[in-house]
């Protein structure tokens, strides 16, 4: 167990030196050429990802520095308040006479390196706990990724073809249809065509000239010029006054 800390350990002193050099190629990228640039950035990035991939074997061992740097936080937090307290008395006692001010001097130098080395250690225990934790949750993130199973896809209903609405609409009223209501249809049709008939005879009659009796036309003598019939005995056309007594009578 203690060998995988350690190798644990190591990999992450590579990773963050891996991750400072990247970040120092991000500030000179615009003093390089792009070719240059991606070169180097596509080696550092490599080496990172094989540095990830050793440390996801130990995903276990993180999950349980995570709780471990937990209880270091909180001690350390507790220090920095301890130190904090300890320059307020030396300074309040330093304020009332009690110490001289090279005693004074002396401890309150070394409270205020005191705190200042909590701060710097709690600080950096904070990035690391922070990435940690973020390695961590992508990890789990992948590996839930990787063990869900794909979604069946979802069948699709066929929607069945409607028929034609006018199909519908006819076959509806002839189901409807009695055979009583049938006769009485064939009935009307009957009586509209026999109305049709006797329209077109009417307007047929209406067309023709009136046909002249026989008696009439036995009776009548045409005029030689206007062509009317005149009475037999006319000496005389009645239209236009032409002499027809000569004309022979019409048979």
């Amino acid at each position: 167990m203690d060998d995988k800390w350690q190798e644990l350990r190591q990999l992450e002193t590579q990773r963050t030196n891996l991750t400072t050099k990247l970040a120092k190629i991000e500030e000179k990228k615009e003093m390089v050429s792009n070719e240059v640039y991606e070169k180097v950035k596509g080696e550092y990035e490599e080496k990172l990802r094989h540095i990830d991939a050793n440390m996801n074997e130990h995903i276990d061992l993180i999950k349980e520095e995570l709780v471990n740097i937990q209880g270091e936080e909180t001690k350390l937090q507790e220090e920095e308040k301890n130190t904090n307290l300890q320059i307020e008395e030396i300074e309040l006692r330093y304020s009332i006479g009690e110490y001289d001010e090279a005693s004074y001097t002396e401890q309150s130098e070394e409270k205020k390196d005191t705190l200042s080395t909590t701060r710097t250690n709690l600080e950096n225990l904070r990035k690391r706990k922070q990435w940690l934790e973020d390695f961590t949750q992508i990890k789990d993130t992948e590996q839930t990724i990787e063990h869900e199973a794909p979604a069946e896809p979802v069948p699709v209903e066929e929607t069945p073809e409607q028929p034609d609405a006018e199909i519908q609409i006819e076959e509806h009223i002839l189901e409807k249809i009695s055979p009583e209501e049938e006769t009485k249809l064939d009935e009307l049709l009957v009586e509209e065509e026999a109305v049709k008939q006797d329209v077109t005879e009417e307007m047929k009659t209406e067309q023709e000239p009136p046909a002249q009796p026989a008696d009439e036309k036995e009776k009548s003598t045409p005029c030689p010029k206007c062509g009317h019939l005149n009475a037999l005995d006319s000496w005389y056309c009645e239209k236009c006054g032409a002499e027809v007594l000569d004309s022979p009578p019409s048979q």
